[in-house]
């Protein structure tokens, strides 16, 4: 019990200091016994405040059963994905641009530690100001993401905005380009499951919606 509440006090540690943009926060992660573990613990915090978000959502929208549970996995997927691709750029571009070899998983956890805001993503269902209170967590993380990275590369504040906005805009590319594919590969999934036709829109897709899937007429 004593290891589960020091790893809590860490973990909220953390994400004060994420919220506080402190451009130190992982260096002090990596000097903390639980290192990784910690942005760990926060990209989790954050993908179930998200997941419930969306749970409510389909539920709202009338999908329930098998649909309820596939909308639910495929959209924690896709939020898995867009992370892990939003990492894999920004270290690249990172490593490039600065020419500090930065080690991958230091990204990742860049990347999730940047999330922290997203764990009052639940409150996107407060009824006529879900939208707005999405769009401002997502502004907060990328603000997070840009103190984040300023002290992971030792590239300055300047330097540091321009790499996640370039960054931003090719997954944004990226993902824009894919969205159709990955649209027809879930839409085809869900018809074998469900035995019945099925689509995802590309929007949803790529806007990181719940996967609601739509009956396709004969």
């Amino acid at each position: 019990m004593d290891q589960v509440g020091a790893y809590l006090s860490a973990l909220f540690e953390l994400i004060g200091r994420t919220y506080k943009l402190d451009p130190e926060a992982l260096q002090w992660v990596w000097t903390n016994p639980y290192s990784i573990w910690l942005t760990l613990g926060v990209g989790i915090l954050a993908s179930l405040s998200i997941t419930l978000g969306h749970a409510v959502v389909l539920l709202v929208n009338q999908v329930t059963g098998w649909r309820f549970v596939l909308g639910l996995v495929f959209s924690a997927l896709v939020l898995v994905l867009m992370q892990v691709l939003e990492s894999v750029v920004l270290w690249g571009l990172g490593w490039w641009w600065s020419g500090n070899q930065m080690p991958y998983l230091v990204v990742l956890s860049a990347v999730l530690a940047a999330s922290a805001p997203q764990v009052w993503g639940f409150l996107v269902l407060v009824p006529y100001m879900g939208t707005a209170i999405g769009r401002f967590l997502s502004a907060w993380s990328a603000l997070c993401l840009w103190a984040l990275v300023a002290g992971t590369f030792s590239m300055g504040r300047w330097g540091a905005l321009a790499l996640v906005i370039v960054s931003w805009l090719v997954v944004h590319g990226l993902s824009t380009v894919s969205a159709p594919w990955m649209s027809r590969g879930l839409s085809s999934m869900l018809t074998r499951i469900t035995g019945r036709p099925e689509w995802v829109t590309g929007a949803d897709v790529l806007a990181g919606r719940p996967m609601i899937a739509r009956g396709v007429e004969a």
